[in-house]
């Protein structure tokens, strides 16, 4: 008797789904990329272009820097879209029910197309951390060179910087906040920063403070600060010694880098995942709680905007699965309100997380809400096929 090896059927099963799937994703892709890009960046630019402010041989450029983004962008979309028409034809042409009548189940056949997703979300991930950021990046950094505008020469007035710390003691009680270092600067032009004050205190009292010309922090860690005094704040807050100084260096990290990055002012789109995470942290030690929000929040979304292709995956292999194969619908109209829908609840969680009446975890409700909807679809299908 001959044997018949179920794992090469399984296989060649496998294989066709995602024969099937290839194309359609592929075109969706193009498609969704070209009109995103479209509607994104080219309005503004070729504006540029007519008032002769842009060649167009560097607005070639800036849409092949922008484009990663917008594949990133696209991938879930064109995920949803393929999946919704792959296993509508599949159902149209009664393949599903003669794969069912040979003992598969609906699970085993959405499963080629939540492989595809979770590869994309992979492959999202990677991009996002790896190429998309210093594209965005660079560009920024050209279309500003063309317009002869500078990230470092842009003047900025009333500069305040501080570093919130905590007591260093055990007991748990007494572990409260304080304002360890308060900067200001009058002037920000280029890497100087003229006017400078800077107050430095303990839990208990102001210690110190130090009035200068100009300071620049050239190091990730030190900060320079010239043509000055320090006075020191004597126990009962008096006035103590006044010491002038040509240039004094003091340790200042998180002061260093918070000038770092304001002098880069690097855009969230510009931040790789290792960036963003260092900027949560000054955020957080500079107490600027709105802004450590919104940042934890696009830190989040880049998570669930990857998964949202395996999300996109699931969803749509299910919608598209019909039994009743005389049911008709549009699969881009039904994309689109899915998409719609999608990021209208997004949008809304956002803000609720920013305005603080939600957990920043709730970010990810739209995905938990896309895949429930998905599994109840299936099961709901599967059980009425046994029927």
């Amino acid at each position: 008797m001959k044997k018949i090896n179920i794992f090469t059927q399984i296989s060649l099963l496998e294989r066709y789904l995602v024969s099937q799937l290839i194309t359609p994703l592929l075109f969706s892709i193009v498609i969704v990329t070209v009109v995103a890009e479209s509607i994104g960046i080219s309005f503004e630019q070729f504006r540029f272009l007519m008032e002769k402010r842009l060649s167009f041989d560097v607005l070639i450029y800036l849409h092949i820097l922008k484009l990663p983004e917008f594949i990133i962008y696209s991938l879930p979309i064109a995920t949803l879209m393929a999946t919704i028409f792959t296993y509508q034809q599949l159902s149209r042409n009664t393949e599903i029910i003669a794969l069912q009548n040979c003992g598969l189940s609906l699970y085993r056949l959405v499963y080629p197309a939540v492989m595809i997703g979770l590869l994309l979300t992979i492959l999202m991930l990677i991009l996002n951390e790896v190429v998309v950021p210093p594209a965005n990046y660079k560009a920024a950094i050209t279309l500003e060179k063309h317009l002869n505008i500078s990230r470092e020469n842009i003047r900025i007035h009333d500069i305040f910087y501080v570093q919130i710390s905590q007591n260093n003691t055990d007991d748990i009680v007494s572990k409260s906040k304080y304002l360890k270092y308060l900067f200001y600067a009058k002037e920000l032009t280029e890497r100087k920063m003229k006017s400078v004050v800077l107050l430095i205190r303990d839990n208990e009292r102001l210690k110190m403070i130090i009035n200068s010309k100009f300071a620049e922090c050239h190091s990730e860690e030190y900060c320079y600060f010239y043509d000055g005094n320090k006075t020191i704040i004597n126990t009962n807050g008096s006035y103590g010694k006044n010491l002038k100084f040509h240039k004094i260096s003091l340790y200042l990290p998180n002061i260093s880098s918070q000038f770092k990055a304001d002098r880069e002012k690097l855009d969230h789109r510009e931040m790789s995942l290792y960036q963003a995470y260092q900027q949560l942290s000054i955020l957080e030690t500079a107490g600027d709680h709105q802004n450590f929000i919104k940042l934890q929040v696009h830190i989040q979304k880049r998570f669930t905007s990857a998964i949202s292709s395996t999300v996109f995956a699931f969803l749509g292999s299910a919608i598209g699965i019909n039994l009743k194969t005389r049911t008709k619908y549009n699969s881009f109209a039904l994309t689109l309100g899915i998409i719609l829908l999608y990021d209208t609840f997004q949008l809304i969680t956002g803000i609720l997380v920013v305005s603080e009446n939600i957990l920043y975890g709730w970010v990810w409700l739209p995905n938990i809400v896309g895949t429930s909807i998905a599994g109840y679809l299936l099961i709901r299908k599967n059980s009425l096929s046994l029927i």
